[in-house]
């Protein structure tokens, strides 16, 4: 799950410049199931920190990641692994984005992916509403974005709330860009 500064239906996913001219944002990852060689990590959850003074294809970006304080050393160091890059894949292609890694902290990471909410106490809060598709049903999706297939097509919606303050870094995107997705990341 997704919240940004941009408008919504974020241009990024267009490789298009952000809407404001940079771009602040959110991305959460909750684990339904999933392992790491034979780190089991189930039902945990990470956020990451993307603040991209351009267009976000281009790199130069200052970054954070929050690991979910339930895991343990072996489910930590898998996540960092996996979500830092060291892995490859779609998280590899991100990380080599960043320039500026203002680090990893273990706390406690609240996601409610049927209400696209996320929680991060004293650091982070954003939830996502489904934009209205043409059917009146469904919310717009776009598929085969640049982070496809390892990223699922794209449900795009707007953030109700969406605020986040830490490192020195503060920022609200509420009524701003939010989307998400399913994602089945493959390595060891």
């Amino acid at each position: 799950m997704n919240t940004c500064s941009c408008e919504m239906g974020c241009p990024c996913l267009f490789y298009s410049d952000p809407t404001k001219g940079s771009c602040d944002s959110l991305d959460a990852f909750h684990i339904v199931k999933g392992r790491y060689g034979t780190v089991k990590l189930d039902g945990l959850n990470a956020v990451m920190l993307g603040k991209i003074p351009g267009n976000m294809w281009k790199g130069n970006w200052t970054g954070a990641l929050y690991i979910d304080e339930r895991a343990d050393k072996e489910q930590r160091k898998a996540l960092e692994t996996v979500l830092g890059g060291k892995a490859g894949g779609a998280p590899a292609m991100l990380a080599s984005l960043v320039s500026t890694f203002k680090g990893v902290k273990y706390v406690p990471i609240k996601i409610d992916a049927r209400k696209h909410h996320v929680t991060v106490p004293n650091i982070l809060e954003y939830q996502i509403e489904p934009s209205e598709g043409g059917n009146k049903k469904k919310p717009i999706v776009v598929e085969n974005h640049p982070l496809a297939p390892a990223i699922g097509p794209m449900n795009e919606g707007k953030a109700s709330k969406s605020h986040y303050s830490d490192y020195g870094i503060t920022f609200d995107n509420t009524e701003k860009d939010g989307n998400w997705a399913g994602f089945e990341f493959t390595g060891p």
